[in-house]
Formats: C-alpha cells, sequence, structure tokens
C-alpha cells in the first residue's frame, strides 16, 4: 500500500506486516473485527452481502461450524471460511459446508437470520426482503464460497478455478494485507482469483463466474416442489400459453405495453409478487380486484409495491387485471433506483 504526500508529490510506501506479528494471533481475532463492521468489510471486498451467522453449524450432526454466513443479493447462500495463514485444506472445508448448507429450506435460513440479530420472524423477512433484489427468486437456489487468507496454497488456487470452469461452482479467493504507519494499521482485501476483470464481469451480470447448473432440469421438475396446487396449476397454465419465464428463479414476467412491469416467483406455498413502478390507487385497486385482506406494500422508498397470491381466486383476479385494466393504467416514470440493471438481467 502506498501513502500519497501530496506536499513532496511523492508516494510512501507503507512496511506490511502478517496478523501474527501485528498481535491478532487469536484464532478469532480477524472474525470478531469482521463481525463488528461487516458493511465495511464486504465494501473492501466489493460484495454486497447480509451477514446472517458466525460459527454457524452447518447440520446437526457436525461439530465443525461455518466462520462466516451470508446471503447475497440474489438469495444464494454464502459461506465465507477465514484463515490467518494457508492452508490445503482450506477449500475442502468451505465445499462441505457449501454442500451441507445447500438443503436448508427458506424457514431454516430465516430462522438463523433470527437467532444471530436477536429479530423477530417477522422482523428477519422484512430485513431480507429489503435487501434481495427484485427478481431474486427463492432463497438458496445456489450456493457460493468465499475464501479469505494471508496466503493461498497453489493447490487450493488450481482447485477452485477447476471447479469454477469445469462445474460452474461460484469460489472466489480473497487475499488480506496488513500494512502499518506509525499507530495506525490498515487493512486490505484483494481478490485474487477470479483475476478482477471476470470477477466484474460476473458481478455486473449478477450471476456466476460461467452459466451455472440451475437447481432444476426443467420446469416440471421446479413446479413438484410447490406445495400448493393452486400455485402449480396457475404456473403450467401461464407457462402452455407461453409466459415469458425464467427458470432458475422460479419466475414469470409480465408487461403493461412493452414495458415489464411485474413478475411473479413461486415460493413453496404461495407466490411473491413485485410490482416494479406505482400507478394511482394502486393498493385499492388490488384491494378491490383480488381481496381486501391482500398484504400490499410499498417497498424501495415507495417506488414499487409488493404482495403474495395463493388461491385460485387470487390468481384469476390478478390475470383478470393483467388482461385488462393494467394494459391502459399510467405508471409512474419513477422506478427504484437498480430496476434497470433487473431488466437487463431478466432479459
Amino acid at each position: 500500500m502506498l501513502r500519497v504526500n501530496r506536499a513532496k508529490k511523492e508516494l510512501v510506501k507503507l512496511d506490511k506486516s502478517s496478523l501474527s506479528d501485528s498481535g491478532l494471533t487469536e484464532p478469532y481475532d480477524l472474525q470478531r473485527m469482521i463481525l463488528n463492521s461487516p458493511e465495511a468489510f464486504f465494501a473492501e471486498m466489493e460484495e454486497k452481502l447480509l451477514l446472517i451467522g458466525d460459527e454457524v453449524r452447518a447440520a446437526a450432526f457436525v461439530e465443525d461450524r461455518i466462520d462466516l454466513l451470508a446471503v447475497d443479493q440474489q438469495g444464494s447462500l454464502v459461506v465465507i471460511e477465514l484463515k490467518r495463514n494457508s492452508h490445503k485444506l482450506h477449500l475442502l472445508q468451505a465445499l462441505a459446508y457449501a454442500s451441507m448448507v445447500s438443503k436448508w429450506e427458506r424457514g431454516e435460513i430465516i430462522a438463523q437470520e433470527q437467532r444471530f440479530k436477536g429479530l423477530s420472524e417477522e422482523e428477519a423477512e422484512q430485513e431480507m426482503a429489503e435487501f434481495l433484489l427484485e427478481d431474486a427468486g427463492s432463497l438458496n437456489d445456489s450456493q457460493r464460497i468465499i475464501l479469505i487468507a494471508e496466503d493461498f496454497e497453489y493447490e487450493v488456487l488450481v482447485t477452485a478455478e477447476w471447479l469454477t470452469e469445469v462445474y460452474g461452482l461460484d469460489i472466489r479467493c480473497h487475499r488480506i494485507a496488513l500494512s502499518v504507519q506509525n499507530d495506525s494499521e490498515f487493512l486490505t482485501c484483494t481478490c485474487i482469483y477470479p483475476p478482477s476483470e471476470i470477477t466484474q464481469h460476473a458481478k455486473h451480470r449478477g450471476r456466476g463466474l460461467r452459466t451455472p447448473v440451475g437447481p432444476w432440469a426443467d420446469w416440471d421438475e421446479a413446479l413438484d416442489k410447490i406445495a400448493n396446487d393452486a400455485v402449480v396449476s396457475f404456473f403450467q397454465q401461464q407457462l402452455n400459453n407461453g409466459c415469458e419465464n425464467y427458470l432458475k428463479k422460479r419466475i414469470l414476467y409480465y408487461r403493461c405495453g412493452e414495458y415489464r412491469r411485474f413478475f411473479v416467483a413461486a415460493r413453496k406455498n404461495n407466490v411473491y409478487v413485485w410490482q416494479y413502478r406505482r400507478f394511482p390507487d394502486d393498493v385499492e385497486y388490488w384491494a378491490n380486484t383480488i381481496r381486501r385482506d391482500l398484504d400490499t406494500e410499498p417497498v424501495k422508498d415507495g417506488k414499487c409495491l409488493r404482495f403474495h397470491l395463493s388461491s385460485a381466486a387470487d390468481f384469476k383476479g390478478f390475470l383478470t387485471a393483467m388482461n385488462g385494466h393494467l394494459q391502459t393504467v399510467k405508471f409512474s416514470e419513477e422506478g427504484a433506483d437498480d430496476e434497470i440493471a433487473d431488466e437487463q438481467e431478466g432479459a
């Protein structure tokens, strides 16, 4: 790391130090600092993550624990493993954890968030919904691994590359480094695999480093996991009618005119509806069109709307609106800040 000396128009190299040489010798020193300032650390990594646990047991019968567990904005669970020094088993341990948490249902993830943050179930659901991107779909459709260490064995890096390029796993290796100036210490976290240019491209697309294998081979398999027959019937009907869709997230898209205005994401017991832009008196409109107790909620600073549907009558009301009134209604010209990225991602 270089310090800028504006007065002398020069760059001054800072002294490097290891964590152990600086007295950060306890196993949880780095982990505790991340726990106390997760947003700052994740920003240094150029990641947007919601931390939901530390020292997490991936399965009830396994004693070893995940250092840090997070969720990214696409709904993937992110296993974060920390090592002060290089370790050949770093990746193997993380792979084992990722395979175990891949079996977690949404309820287990929300429960973990509740325990970690001391929230009610409603508060945890609210925080998760606000964090995820609009087209995130179901939680834990895929998993990611982030390894953090002062250095990496060659075996770890070449295995990460092979698993990424051949099998489509999302594995990233970040090197941490400590620099010292007088009484101040500076920590940097640099992604050394994959190369930064590839990483940035992958983040812009919102997916892994290559098109990953989705959780379902086809829509029949995806709908087989849904317990609500009304949801299954609705999706089958819409798919047979050629509705625009995204299998990986179990999403249907609906347009008003040429613009995509809604998406409907399948859940185990209902569907989650996102309205990209508002229209006049839309909350009252949905209450009159579907049912009075519909859980409509303004989100994204009031620029968007969301609600859930679960019965055949709900779906009938929604389709009546989509095929009629909503094709002529005037939507707001102002949408959420990340709407354009979501449109590109779903295209």
